[in-house]
Parts: structure tokens; sequence; C-alpha cells
């Protein structure tokens, strides 16, 4: 019966041993991604804003190992933050300290590394740094129960920021192509480079792999 046990065992073991070869696997990731965004302006008189983040993603990667892939990712993103307090000249008159909100076009390129620990069900965790790009909008602000632009005063800007993130996940593997999955993550700028943001995102992905034959 030993010999018997240990070809059934062999056998039920065999397709996730192949399920498991993530070694030389090339992959295309597509990903939605939102949450809670933190930023500064310089119209700001009481600090950073808050606001929310949405936008999508695509990711390519290439593990070297089992376990280990290396990758980059295009971020492409659009968040509005409101600020407390801003002093503005509302209508060529006296400045006034009202509360103001701010929109951003976000684009940010990063390379990173991503561990993979499962066959089917797969527990993520990536490091990664890169840069962004993102364009402000001129403050709006809000006086009275109306909105005022701040075009003459604050006109919208550029800036660029050097960036890392955190993200930990958990995919489920569908089929030998297919692999879906969800992950948390977390996204600062370095001090001193632009302007301060930092976000906290849900992200939910799908993605193809498959081996290439270069």
């Amino acid at each position: 019966m030993k010999p018997l046990a240990l070809v059934a065992a062999t056998a039920l073991l065999a397709p996730a041993a192949v399920a498991h070869a993530d070694r030389r696997e090339a992959s295309v990731h597509v990903h939605a991604v939102g949450g809670p965004l933190s930023m500064e302006d310089d119209a700001s008189t009481a600090g950073a804003g808050t606001g929310a983040l949405a936008g999508l993603a695509v990711r390519a990667s290439y593990a070297t190992r089992n376990a280990w892939q290396y990758d980059t990712q295009l971020t492409l993103g659009y968040g509005r933050a409101s600020f407390d307090a801003g002093q503005f000249l509302l209508g060529g008159g006296t400045p006034m300290t009202v509360p103001f909100t701010v929109s951003s076009q976000l684009a940010r390129l990063d390379a990173g590394v991503t561990l993979r620990l499962g066959v089917r069900w797969i527990p993520t965790v990536r490091l990664a740094v890169g840069a962004q790009a993102v364009r402000r909008g001129s403050p709006v602000a809000t006086a009275g129960g109306f909105e005022f632009s701040g075009d003459d005063t604050d006109p919208a800007s550029l800036s660029a920021n050097l960036i890392g993130s955190a993200t930990v996940g958990l995919d489920y593997r569908m089929s030998r192509r297919l692999i879906v999955g969800v992950a948390l993550g977390a996204t600062a700028a370095v001090p001193g480079v632009g302007d301060s943001w930092r976000e906290a995102t849900i992200t939910v992905h799908a993605a193809r792999y498959w081996y290439p034959r270069w």
C-alpha cells in the first residue's frame, strides 16, 4: 500500500508543481486603483488637504525565480483634495480666508520587485520606487455659498516627485494564464523633492501570464 500511496501523492502534487513554476514567466497586469489622498498646496494656510484618488495602471513583469518577479508600472490617476483654509482675493476685494479644493492629474512610472508566496492562492508583497508628475488645477474657493476660481492669483501648475510604495495583496490563479487579485498599498513622496503627496489605495487587477520565447 505504501508504494500506491506514494504514487497517488505524487499525482496530486504534480499540477501544483507546474502551477508554481513562475521562473521565466512574464505577465501583463491591468489595475483599477482608488483610495484616500493627502497633498499640500502653496495656497493653503492650514496644512495639507485630504481627498480621494482614482485611476488605472498597467504593469509588466518578469520572474527570475519561482518566488520573485521584477516589474515596472505606469499609473494614470485623477484626485481632488479639500483644504480647510486659504487666502484669496475674491472679486478683487479684500483678501479672505476660505476653504478651497484642488484637482490633480497624475502620471507615475515606477519599478519594483514582487514576492509571490503560493500556487493557487498567492499572497504578494511589492516594493517599488519611481517618479511622478502631478498637474494641479487652480484652487476653487468657496465663500458665501459661491465658488470662485483662483486662476488669476494661483494658476494651474506642474510638479514632480520621487516616490516610494509598498503593497500587500492576494492573487488567485484561475487558470494557467489568468490570475486575478486585490491589494492594499501606500505611496509617499520623498520629502524635499516636490510637494508633499501621500496616498493609500485598494487595487483590483487581472493579469495574463505566459512564457516568452526569446
